[in-house]
């Protein structure tokens, strides 16, 4: 019986980690799983696979840096996924509420949960790596370039070596999250927990982003990035593992940095290991504690510091009713708090990369900023933040609210607008924030303007194009599987996002250089919003028909004759 109850509860804790308000049944988390994992799947055995026809040809410091970049994958795949479901490593407040007066022993629950995160993270670790531990050596099997003075392995041993170090890498990364995840949870009271916590996945993100785009634009470098032993990678921890992987392989003649990467990498999973294993359980007492002790809410205070600019500015009641809701909904949501972290660590990430350079002076690298690239950060951050809106919207855990807005005669039209208002703020907000950035780094008074305005008409062109199709009060519709186009998404922001980014950096150079050509932008953006609104007023009207006529929702004919 206790063997029974104890499985049950890790099937319930594993669903948990898939199930949502969105997916509720047993078929659409299977789906959920299914996605998920071939999402992490797929680049690992594409990857291999565009290699098959490289190795002929390929150097030898450029087999380390394929090698590098599944040890990276793992690590970065492995992280992301232990801080896109930060909230549920341990038994949210619903868990412990309803499991808590159970007849359960006491380390049932521990034990289950425990057993279900394994689990799941075990299931991603080994999609994340399945096909690179097995393609890797067969693709390179055939090949002969060597690294001088390092004996060629065998291809059972390059298995072994693919396998632990991309499997260690991505358990180091998964433990890392979890580790620090249990420290804030101990050591930050609850009400700033939270806003830490997001700070930290917002930052995680960058760093991770920061990771990748590392490697795209200096993997071809790995002798320079790597040489007197890794010393400029030291505390890179995917760079660790990649010195186990040569450790592994190659055994004594690994190159220099093997050995001391490998000794970074055997101290720094022992540690998370031992760290998760003591501070895991204090987290979860706390959890329970901050789950069934009742709190203050503070937010009520808060409310009334920006209740007062938002009444002034905002008249109409029902799209001042609207923005509270949105503003409420996206501080007490946890979900959507994480895309919005995701998102603008994304973005964080790419601007960094593009503001920053490598200037070499006298033989060594150095960091610098680069001029070019600062102008990039202000449409990076703006297109970022409003895109992470826009996702967040539209994934439905309000649906109530789609019919309260209706049943109080609210306009369609006016709810609308108030979220285009929402998102312009938001924009607005990167925009001051980012000027004022580039005050204290000491730009123009000309080059402030121009990115001021460039920066406000950015965002403001954006919500009136990611909005366009918004036809409903956030958060409130149903989803409608098969809308989501993937090839669509990739070619916006593969396609589309990067030479857009470099026009808007040619466009603020040359308005620099001549600013009275800013009465251009100033002019063409209420235009095209005016062109916009009518086109989507259009739309909103036909979605209002659809719903009932008269702005009255559908009773769908089960009220009858209400004189009778």
């Amino acid at each position: 019986m206790c063997e029974t109850t104890t499985r049950e509860l890790t099937r319930h804790f594993f669903r948990r980690f898939f199930e949502n308000d969105v997916v509720q049944s047993a078929e659409g988390t299977v789906t959920t799983v299914v996605r998920a994992l071939s999402i992490v799947a797929v680049p690992g055995l594409m990857f291999a696979f565009w290699l098959q026809n490289q190795y002929i040809r390929r150097p030898p410091w450029g087999r380390i840096e394929d090698e590098y970049f599944f040890v990276m994958f793992s690590f970065v795949v492995m992280a992301g996924v232990a801080i896109f479901e930060w909230e549920m490593l341990f038994p949210d407040r619903l868990d412990f509420i309803v499991l808590t007066p159970l007849s359960l022993r006491r380390w049932q629950m521990p034990a289950a949960k425990a057993t279900a995160l394994a689990m799941f993270l075990g299931l991603f670790l080994v999609a994340a790596n399945f096909f690179g531990i097995f393609m890797l050596p067969a693709v390179t099997k055939s090949s002969t370039s060597m690294l001088p003075g390092i004996a060629g392995s065998s291809f059972g041993r390059q298995i072994v070596a693919q396998a632990v170090a991309t499997l260690s890498a991505g358990i180091f990364g998964a433990l890392a999250v979890m580790l620090l995840s249990g420290v804030l949870l101990c050591v930050f009271p609850p009400m700033l927990f939270r806003t830490v916590s997001l700070a930290f996945r917002m930052l995680a993100v960058t760093a991770l982003g920061l990771l990748v785009i590392h490697y795209a634009r200096f993997g071809d470098s790995m002798q320079q990035l790597l040489a007197n032993g890794g010393e400029k990678m030291r505390w890179v921890p995917s760079f660790w593992f990649l010195g186990l992987y040569q450790s592994i392989q190659h055994g004594a003649a690994a190159p220099s940095f093997a050995a001391p990467m490998m000794q970074r990498a055997d101290i720094a999973s022992a540690l998370a290991l031992l760290g998760v294993v003591l501070v895991y359980p204090m987290a979860w007492i706390r959890m329970r504690r901050m789950a069934i002790e009742e709190q203050v809410n503070r937010t009520a205070s808060r409310g009334h510091l920006t209740s007062r600019p938002i009444h002034s500015l905002i008249r109409i009641p029902e799209q001042r009713a609207v923005f509270h809701f949105i503003g409420q909904t996206m501080a007490r949501t946890t979900r959507y708090q994480v895309y919005m972290a995701i998102y603008f660590g994304a973005g964080l990430a790419l601007a960094i990369s593009c503001a920053t350079r490598v200037q070499v002076q006298n033989g060594t690298t150095h960091p610098a900023l680069s001029s070019f690239g600062l102008h990039a950060v202000m449409p990076l951050l703006v297109f970022w933040t409003i895109a992470g809106l826009k996702m967040a919207f539209v994934f439905p855990l309000q649906l109530d609210a789609r019919w309260i807005f209706r049943s109080t005669g609210a306009s369609l039209s006016s709810c609308i607008a108030a979220a285009r208002k929402w998102a312009l703020s938001s924009g607005l907000a990167v925009v001051f924030v980012v000027t004022t950035a580039l005050v204290c780094a000491g730009w123009s008074g000309c080059q402030l303007l121009v990115q001021a305005v460039c920066g406000a008409a950015l965002a403001a062109i954006l919500v009136d194009g990611f909005f366009f199709a918004q036809t409903s009060v956030p958060f409130s519709r149903a989803r409608r599987p098969g809308r989501t186009s993937l090839p669509l998404l990739l070619a916006l922001y593969l396609g589309v996002l990067p030479p857009s980014i470099y026009g808007m950096v040619f466009l603020e150079l040359k308005l620099e250089r001549d600013p009275f050509l800013l009465i251009a932008p100033v002019a063409f953006v209420p235009l095209l919003h005016y062109a916009l609104r009518r086109l989507r007023d259009r739309a909103v009207l036909v979605e209002e028909e659809r719903e009932g006529a008269d702005g009255e929702f559908q009773l769908l004919g089960l009220c009858g004759d209400l004189s009778t």
